[in-house]
């Protein structure tokens, strides 16, 4: 039977943040591409060691490593704890791969898959350029790492934007099958450019979690949307503004600043804010 985040996290209570093992460089090949609405594509990347991985937490994510235009990908040897960024800076120009971060949406250990969502914005960034191009048989590379959100003790905020949304969904999915009597606990403030990049149907789960806004800003404009949605729910007693912890993740701007307001403002203990930048605004994630 297939597999995915709702079955295939190595601890389903996750009441404390994944510890994540031991990193690897996986070589992968593109299996299939699918366009899930018009500036979201899903890549499947297939693997042997994926009929037995397993996943740290729904909201897994990973280096991608996808070869420059003109090049194929070629596995390197990577010392066991070294920086995946300088291993990959040292490579030789002529097969040296981008590197930048997504999330596992799906987990199928019988297809040895994984699945990825992808935001496509053109040429302007490698990870667009390639996922727009990438066909069945082109080979990348998967540098495996871990999630980072533990279920709430009690009122959790969710801030994404149309990058981290797979990993929402996913925490949502493994909320409902695992701990259906959190899912009203869960509160969700959604950011993106436009409907195009995001995967129909997140307006289904508005009447299954404590609640759910989605707004539309220009990607520059959504660091200080989300200041103002935020103070707004503070000031009308809103309860995902009594959270007691939070996950804010996505552009580096808009990850910060949800943050920064839960720690500084509403008193979020620092250990029950988990946050990542998965992206930063005209330059490459350092």
């Amino acid at each position: 039977m297939a597999t995915s985040p709702v079955s295939a996290v190595a601890d389903p209570a996750l009441i404390d943040r994944p510890r994540p093992g031991p990193h690897r460089l996986i070589p992968v090949t593109v299996a299939a591409r699918t366009l899930l609405a018009p500036r979201l594509v899903r890549l499947r990347l297939t693997a042997p060691e994926f009929a037995e991985y397993t996943l740290s937490g729904p909201d897994e994510y990973f280096g991608l490593l996808m070869p420059a235009p003109g090049q194929d990908f070629t596995p390197f040897p990577l010392a066991a704890g070294a920086n995946i960024r300088a291993a990959v800076s040292a490579l030789p120009a002529d097969r040296r791969p981008e590197l930048r971060w997504y999330t596992v949406r799906n987990l199928d250990r019988d297809a040895a898959a994984i699945d990825v969502d992808i935001v496509t914005h053109g040429d302007d960034g490698p990870g667009s350029h390639w996922a727009l191009r990438a066909r069945p048989g082109d080979r990348a590379g998967v540098y495996t790492c871990s999630g980072i959100w533990s279920r709430p003790v009690r009122d959790q905020l969710l801030v994404a934007d149309a990058t981290a949304v797979p990993a929402l969904r996913s925490i949502l999915e493994f909320t409902a099958a695992h701990h259906p009597g959190a899912m009203t606990d869960l509160h969700a403030v959604v950011l993106a450019a436009s409907p195009e990049q995001l995967e129909p149907g997140l307006d289904e789960w508005a009447d299954r979690i404590g609640s759910l806004a989605v707004h539309y800003a220009p990607d520059d404009a959504q660091a200080d949307l989300a200041r103002s949605l935020l103070g707004d729910h503070r000031r009308s007693g809103h309860p995902a503004a009594q959270a007691g912890c939070t996950w804010t993740c996505g552009e580096a701007g808009l990850a910060k600043a949800a943050r920064s307001l839960a720690v500084g403002d509403w008193a979020v203990p620092v250990d029950r804010a988990g946050w990542a930048t998965y992206w930063i605004i005209g330059r490459a994630r350092p």
